[in-house]
């Protein structure tokens, strides 16, 4: 398995690994619109994300093995020296210490771009995402209390920071 940056020929591969796992998603996260799980959708998206890394703002990737995606990894809302991370990983995939390798890519990633400060937020019903980022050294620094509404329940989210040291001047 490998990771690679997103692109145009990843619009079909990623909307299957959304549909297939759209509910497994949603059982942690806000749902996407419905205009998204097509390939127009999944095609816009990905421009977009492009266009965000063309302006240094964000690095999107997917985690691919035999031409099958099994999680995304994206540093997003860079601003200076900080940004933010995201990733998904497919329901198949869960329980294998593939959160936690995205989550230290993308750590890898962000300290080679120059970014001393990553954060993530993670709600409470994900403890899954929350154990990744311990493992990869993130410490929670702040509590959000009922913050997101999530399938009719106000939830709480919890902020987690990491400290980097830029190897590389953008």
């Amino acid at each position: 398995m490998q990771f690679e940056r997103i692109a145009d020929k990843h619009v079909v591969s990623l909307l299957d690994f959304e549909l297939t796992n759209k509910s497994y998603f949603e059982n942690v996260i806000a749902p996407r619109e419905d205009a998204f799980y097509s390939l127009d959708g999944v095609g816009n998206h990905i421009n977009e994300l492009l266009y965000l890394q063309s302006q240094k703002r964000a690095s999107s990737h997917v985690l691919v093995e035999h031409n099958r995606i099994l999680a995304r990894a994206n540093i997003k809302n860079i601003e200076g020296d900080k940004a933010e991370i995201g990733y998904r990983v497919a329901e198949q995939q869960s329980g294998k210490g593939i959160a936690t390798f995205c989550v230290s890519f993308l750590s890898r990633q962000a300290q080679e771009m120059g970014i001393t400060t990553l954060t993530a937020e993670v709600m409470d019903n994900n403890p899954a995402s929350e154990k990744a980022l311990v493992k990869n050294g993130f410490r929670p620094t702040f509590c959000y209390i009922k913050k997101h509404r999530h399938q009719n329940t106000l939830c709480n989210s919890t902020l987690y920071e990491l400290a980097l040291h830029a190897t590389k001047l953008r």
